[in-house]
């Protein structure tokens, strides 16, 4: 009985500090946590803190998106319009929307920008994963967008992953 009930603890006790992680790794401020694409805004990935963008200030179709270090340069912002079964994402620099390259279904496929045309690879689906937090879950894939691989370095790629609820795939 000793055994149960010091296993039950351990339990207990091990979810209470994953909470308290999971926590400690969101925003503090709810100001700073707005997600609002009805105005140009960051999108900021929360493992990283850092900020999605297209890379180099491209406006050429195809042109990957990364992270860097926030400095709300026009390549780092977005806004986005509620068109079929989601939103679709504009970056404020091309006026192209963010989507999964080639229409692709698979894990790691990568995210680009393409002059929009509606296409489900282009429409996102938030899901709130707390005050403020969204996943963004490609319409066509039905996959999350994330920072493959947990990185948190400057032209990290993002690409899209099966949703786990990792913090390298929430965003605020």
């Amino acid at each position: 009985m000793r055994f149960k009930a010091a296993k039950n603890l351990r339990r207990t006790l091990g979810a209470a500090v994953g909470a308290l992680l999971i926590s400690l790794a969101l925003p503090t401020s709810p100001a700073a946590a707005a997600l609002d694409l009805s105005r140009s805004d960051l999108i900021i990935n929360i493992n990283s803190n850092k900020c999605l963008e297209v890379g180099g200030w491209s406006t050429a179709n195809g042109a990957g998106v990364n992270q860097w270090d926030c400095h709300a340069g026009a390549n780092q912002k977005w806004t986005g319009s509620y068109y079929g079964s989601g939103y679709l994402i504009y970056n404020l620099n091309s006026g192209k929307c963010l989507e999964v390259k080639g229409w692709s279904t698979a894990n790691g496929a990568q995210v680009g920008q393409w002059d929009c045309h509606g296409g489900a690879n282009q429409q996102w689906s938030m899901q709130y994963a707390g005050e403020r937090i969204v996943t963004l879950v490609n319409v066509h894939s039905g996959k999350c967008l994330e920072i493959g691989g947990w990185r948190t370095d400057d032209g990290a790629p993002v690409t899209q992953w099966d949703c786990n609820r990792g913090l390298n795939q929430f965003w605020y």
